[in-house]
């Protein structure tokens, strides 16, 4: 059975020249400062003859928030040498990761067949499907219910396997995207898929929903200067190039905070992170909120996605509302 990830080059780790940028916005580096968990870590063990199996814990550390891609001026693919390193590990039975992503992998399922031709699908992370009202704001947003589908497959499965280094049989990766090819654009609530659908879909625009839910003008007056606005790292690195430009006209445009550094990289909470979720790495999700609000202090706390917001609300007590819902708050 042929694995769905894409394969690293092992060309990329001689290029490696040790600078270090890499750790400006690397949570991993930020909690622990230990050099043998951040990219350049793992680069540098593998240009001295390591294999996958010395640096186990350096790869189930990695939060994949994707902050080292746009900040490496070797413009190495450092996601995906983790990813490729994380799958050499599955196929060796040797994954931290493995277990907790086979966890979350559902039995097959009945989903519609909805005509998805020339619609938007929007793939929602599971707080939004289980928030009726604030799908229903989204959906509002993205065109209304006669041009938006809310796919019955998200492929979470898929993403935590991927996540993970686990293989993706190819009918299960089939039975995904037969859901979403002649789409008018796919809106993702989670950015980790972004990059392989670009991929799997060429042609078809892959959009977060805090960017969708921003090309509306009444979104944008919404905002206010007081307020921080908190972005998907993982959707936002993985189109850097394009994205910085919209944010950064967001923000002369409105006046808001955003959850950028002075490289305009994102800083992550790590919320989605697949070891976060179950404790298993060494990223405190309550350090990475207390990162980004370091000193701030926001009226409100605008966030794209989901469990962004619900690790803001558990760490500090502020008030927090979804860009979907935004026109709408007090």
């Amino acid at each position: 059975m042929r694995s769905a990830l894409p394969r690293f080059s092992p060309a990329t780790f001689a290029a490696c020249s040790g600078c270090d940028i890499c750790a400006l916005a690397c949570p991993v580096w930020q909690q622990t400062h230990d050099v043998r968990l951040t990219p350049k870590g793992r680069a540098t063990a593998l240009q001295g003859g390591a294999s996958a199996e010395d640096i186990v814990e350096s790869l189930g550390a990695c939060t994949l928030c994707g902050s080292c891609v746009p900040a490496c001026p070797e413009r190495i693919d450092l996601v995906g040498m983790t990813l490729g390193l994380r799958a050499d590990l599955a196929a060796k039975g040797r994954s931290p990761l493995a277990p907790l992503a086979a966890g979350m992998i559902e039995p097959p399922r009945e989903v519609s067949k909805a005509n998805v031709r020339l619609k938007t699908v929007l793939l929602a992370e599971e707080r939004l499907l289980a928030d009726p009202s604030l799908l229903a704001a989204a959906t509002l947003r993205l065109g209304g219910p006669a041009h938006v589908i809310v796919a019955d497959d998200t492929g979470f499965d898929i993403a935590a396997a991927l996540e993970a280094g686990i293989p993706v049989a190819p009918e299960r990766l089939e039975e995904f995207l037969a859901g979403l090819r002649g789409a008018l654009r796919v809106v993702t609530t989670e950015g980790f898929l972004n990059s392989f659908l670009r991929k799997w879909l060429p042609g078809t625009p892959i959009r977060s929903l805090g960017e969708s839910c921003l090309a509306l003008a009444e979104t944008r007056r919404a905002l206010r200067p007081t307020d921080l606005y908190l972005l998907d790292a993982r959707a936002y690195h993985a189109d850097f190039e394009r994205l910085v430009p919209v944010y950064d006209t967001l923000r002369h445009e409105t006046g808001c905070d955003l959850s950028l550094d002075l490289q305009h990289l994102a800083i992550t909470t790590a919320a989605n992170a697949l070891n976060s979720r179950f404790g298993t790495g060494p990223v405190r999700v309550a350090e990475q909120v207390k990162w980004i609000l370091e000193g701030r202090r926001p009226s409100r706390v605008v966030v794209e996605n989901m469990e962004d917001g619900e690790a803001v609300r558990r760490e500090r007590n502020m008030p927090v509302v979804h860009v979907a819902a935004i026109s709408a708050a007090k």
